[in-house]
């Protein structure tokens, strides 16, 4: 009787997907700053914006070049 390894969540997960999602955390960084740097002395929205984006990007950055990481060693390993 064979056993099924249970796959990860990180291990279904294609480097394709984890660099399109890199982009769009990049993208998010760029356009908050961008808002911060127009508009944010002039709308409290905006700079609650740009804030959010200065929090939100740079933590999805790290945690998915920590996952391409992974993701890469593991595609190593298996072939």
């Amino acid at each position: 009787m064979r056993f099924r390894r249970e796959r990860s969540t990180l291990s279904v997960i294609s480097r394709r997907r984890i660099l399109y999602w890199l982009a769009v955390m990049v993208a998010v960084l760029v356009v908050g700053t961008v808002i911060g740097l127009i508009w944010a002395d002039t709308s409290d929205v905006a700079g609650s914006i740009a804030v959010a984006s200065n929090i939100i990007g740079p933590i999805g950055i790290v945690v998915l070049l920590v996952a391409l990481g992974i993701t890469t060693r593991r595609q190593r390993h298996l072939h």
